[in-house]
């Protein structure tokens, strides 16, 4: 009679470690893309300038990056807007910063393409001679949800 309730005891306990890990592990992940996606990048260069390392680059790589009809440069993991990052030009150059991002899987999941855009950026920057540097990290929140388990973010102002 007690092993039924111990097996039942049992298996309760390792399914609430079970969430409680999965808990832990979601927020370490979740602190990682938004360290990912807030990160910006300061080309010491115009909004001219930069619009044109941007353009060289969403030739070469397409597929992932695209330049949206509204002149935001689009990261692409289903739509071209699933990520849009936008240029601010300011007086020690142009900052290239993630404004908005969607969620799919119930994460934002186009976190490696930014990082991967960042170095393109830095790389093709240097073969012009154009200095970059880290710009301030943009903080996100969340916005309504689109279905059952995704939203968009928007970043703070």
């Amino acid at each position: 009679m007690g092993a039924a309730f111990l097996r039942g005891w049992v298996r309760r306990s390792a399914s609430s470690a079970g969430e409680r890990a999965g808990a832990r592990y979601t927020a370490a992940r979740m602190e990682e893309i938004f360290a990912d996606l807030g990160a910006t990048l300061l080309v010491h260069a115009s909004p001219t300038a930069t619009a044109e390392l941007l353009r060289v680059i969403v030739e070469e790589r397409g597929r992932s990056f695209s330049l949206l009809p509204d002149g935001a440069l689009g990261v692409r993991f289903v739509e071209p807007d699933d990520t849009v990052a936008r240029l601010v030009p300011g007086s020690a150059g142009t900052l290239v910063r993630v404004d908005t991002f969607r969620e799919y899987l119930g994460f934002p999941q186009t976190a490696p393409l930014w990082r991967e855009l960042r170095a393109l950026v830095s790389a093709e920057a240097a073969t012009r001679g154009i200095e970059v540097a880290d710009g301030p990290v943009s903080l996100f929140e969340r916005g309504p949800e689109l279905d059952d388990r995704n939203a968009r973010w928007f970043r703070r102002v």
